[in-house]
């Protein structure tokens, strides 16, 4: 015969059985929200970058969008026309007056080494930033003697929850209008 004690465990460990797969069950579903946000973010961004390669068309008539052969490449458009090759990254902030944030406006870290790498193979650079208020650009040109018109800190994508990362803040007075 089973004591009153045994069916209060087994009943309580039913209980946390249930809550514990509630637990889960919610977990779950909040990364798959946060999954989906993070494909809507991507896809969002893929249809700014293509109205963007629209606009720059007129300005580089060979431009051509990189991430069409691969989707991880390290600059969104590259360009050679009059025998000069280019390469172009773009970031949407529609959201950001230019001049919003003391800093500067901010590009990952990797990025700027990435071009830095490729100014001294004679690849210029080139970074667009759409604002609220205007498109802006930075070329780096040289990374040593361009080294007062940036900062390197740490920030994240909040909108999904990312880790802190290097970045780099390009420097507002060193932003010049694009269109």
């Amino acid at each position: 015969m089973k004591t009153n004690n045994y069916i209060k465990n087994k009943r309580e460990l039913g209980i946390m059985e249930e809550q514990r797969q509630i637990k889960f069950r919610r977990k779950r579903k909040e990364q798959e929200i946060k999954r989906k946000k993070v494909a809507d973010l991507v896809a969002y961004g893929k249809e700014k970058e293509k109205q963007f390669l629209d606009k720059l068309k007129s300005t580089y008539p060979s431009i051509s969008d990189n991430n069409l052969e691969d989707q991880y490449s390290s600059m969104d458009f590259s360009s050679c026309d009059n025998n000069e090759f280019i390469e172009h990254e773009y970031k949407f902030r529609i959201k950001y007056k230019h001049d919003q944030f003391v800093e500067g406006l901010m590009v990952d870290r990797s990025k700027l080494r990435y071009m830095d790498y490729r100014v001294r193979q004679g690849v210029r650079q080139i970074i667009y930033w759409q604002c609220s208020d205007g498109c802006y650009c930075w070329e780096l040109t040289d990374i040593d003697k361009q080294s007062d018109e940036f900062t390197i800190s740490t920030n994240s994508n909040k909108q999904i929850n990312q880790q802190p990362k290097p970045v780099v803040y390009i420097k507002n007075k060193y932003l010049k209008k694009f269109l």
